[in-house]
């Protein structure tokens, strides 16, 4: 079949449907329905296996069945690694590791982020459920509540990529996409922009927005706040708002409607806009739209007992000192650049896990999992390092606070 061919097969698969809508869904046209129906007619009456029902178009007898799936290449980054396995739709293969990645050729390929060459997921799984915003593979796994490996090894990674990425051939299949080119164009489809013209922002504000982390405020026409998010990247994240997702959400919808300003703030690292975000949500509970579910706390098996993390601050002459005590506290420490703004840090850090303390079940729930989410990225030091105060300002003499580097 020609890929014209699958897009009118995948589009008549949910059901008779008229010409103008095909033309608009599988062949891409828009105009007038009386002129694009039309020209969708020309493709319909060639293919033997379509027929006319009224005024509808539907799949006769003789329709082709649908492509098999077929096994894909999946592909996860396992710390610096790239891990590559073959998946059937059963059973992984024998995963491969390499510093490089290089893809099989003439192979489908799959990755949750956005690697070259490879079906990017994350997209699809947006594209196929916009009620979500699946930012990593087992956040996707959990939102969908698959069964999938909880490991932090390259293996853990494929089979929980294995099981989100089946979730999706399945849910493409419901709306009507099948076989693997299909949702390769799903998933890298640009969806349409909003009309700008009813907020009190332009494009250019959409374009200015930095590419930090931080927190984002929609407030409706009266100046009440009714939504709150974080971003690890504000400019990437409030943009997604404003391009049309294939299937609306309720969400979605009052947004778009309700929405009439933006208020942001730049923070230090997707940890600080995670806090902030919970935060602000519990302040501000009555007048938001946010389902906001407690964190649960899951601390990932390999998380150190105690934990010194340099993480940046939104003040660039300034770090950020996470101290950790698995299940029980959490502080920070803001330290200045300057070599003598560590003096009296390695101090502060010993006495805090000297004391005994407990922290807000929540804040450290939320801390916890994101160090564990994070832990192969993230600068740690060990608190019981008799060189502390050098090893934090050895740290802080790299380059990893860099704007693009936040996580």
């Amino acid at each position: 079949m020609s890929e014209i061919e699958t897009r009118l097969r995948a589009a008549l698969s949910t059901g008779p449907k008229p010409a103008a809508l095909l033309a608009r869904e599988a062949l891409g046209i828009t105009g007038p329905d009386l002129v694009i129906a039309k020209v969708a007619e020309v493709s319909l009456a060639k293919l033997p296996w379509v027929e006319r029902d009224g005024d509808k178009w539907k799949l006769c007898a003789a329709a082709p069945p649908p492509p098999a799936a077929g096994p894909v290449v999946l592909v996860a980054l396992d710390n610096d690694n790239v891990a590559l396995a073959d998946w059937d739709g059963s059973r992984l293969g024998e995963i491969q590791t390499s510093k490089t990645l290089v893809l099989p050729p003439n192979r489908p390929a799959v990755a949750f982020e956005s690697l070259p060459g490879a079906l990017p997921l994350r997209a699809l799984c947006r594209a196929l459920d916009p009620s979500r915003s699946f930012t990593s593979a087992p956040r996707a796994a959990a939102d969908w509540k698959l069964p999938h490996h909880g490991g932090d090894d390259a293996a853990g990674a494929l089979h929980t990529l294995a099981a989100v990425w089946e979730r999706a051939v399945e849910l493409g299949t419901e709306q009507g996409l099948t076989g693997f080119e299909a949702l390769r164009e799903a998933a890298e489809r640009p969806r349409p922009r909003l009309d700008l013209a009813p907020y009190r922002f332009d494009a250019e504000f959409l374009a200015m927005l930095p590419e930090t982390p931080g927190t984002y405020r929609f407030l409706d026409g009266g100046g009440a706040i009714f939504y709150v998010g974080k971003a690890r990247n504000l400019r990437n994240r409030v943009n997604s708002y404003f391009r049309v997702p294939r299937v609306p959400d309720a969400k979605w919808l009052t947004i778009a409607k309700r929405l009439r300003e933006i208020e942001f703030s730049i923070l230090g690292s997707e940890l600080e806009a995670l806090l902030e975000e919970n935060r602000l949500i519990r302040e501000l509970r009555e007048g938001l739209i946010n389902v906001h579910a407690a964190a649960h706390a899951r601390t990932p098996r390999r998380l150190p007992e105690r934990s010194v993390f340099v993480l940046p601050s939104a003040d660039d002459g300034r770090a950020a000192l996470w101290l950790h005590r698995r299940g029980a506290a959490l502080k920070r420490i803001d330290v200045n650049l300057a070599p003598r703004g560590v003096k009296g840090a390695a101090a502060e850090a010993r006495a805090f896990f000297d004391a005994v303390r407990q922290s807000a079940a929540e804040e450290l729930a939320i801390a916890e999992a994101w160090f564990g989410d994070n832990l192969a990225h993230l600068s740690r030091l060990d608190p019981d390092r008799p060189d502390l105060e050098e090893a934090i300002a050895q740290v802080l003499k790299g380059d990893a606070f860099a704007a693009g580097e936040r996580r």
